[in-house]
This record gives C-alpha cells, structure tokens and sequence, in this order.
C-alpha cells in the first residue's frame, strides 16, 4: 500500500516553483512583483490584499533565489 501524500499549501508550491529558477530571475521577479502591487488601486479589501502581497511575494522570491544559488554550487 502506497502512503498518502500529505497536503502542502500555496506557498510550499510558489517557494518550490520560485527556487527552480534562476537566482537573477527570482530577484527580478521579487522586485517586479513588489513595484506592481504598490501601484494597486481599487476597493480597500485589493489593497489590503495587494500590501500583504507586497510584502510576502518577495520574501518568497529572495527566499527561492537563496536556495536556487545554494543549490547550483
């Protein structure tokens, strides 16, 4: 019998996505991401949204060029 796989969230599967690329990119993609979401305008439940987004999407991808560098040495 084959174990069951254990459920993994969104931000497992971004993070193991993100440290797949190249470190560059990751960084690129860290601060397009951050630049995108500050000029978010619309309702105030988008912008809450869009400040947590500000701040989580590029630790997810300074994280995933960390590990990206790390293992390509």
């Amino acid at each position: 019998m084959r174990p069951r796989q254990q459920y993994t969230g969104l931000p497992e599967h971004v993070f193991e996505l993100v440290s797949r690329l190249p470190w560059w990119a990751s960084i690129l993609c860290a601060i397009g991401s951050y630049f995108a979401l500050r000029e978010v305008n619309g309702p105030p439940p988008l912008r809450t949204a869009a400040t947590f987004g500000r701040i989580i999407l590029p630790l997810l991808f300074f994280a995933g060029a960390g590990i990206s560098l790390i293992r390509r040495r």
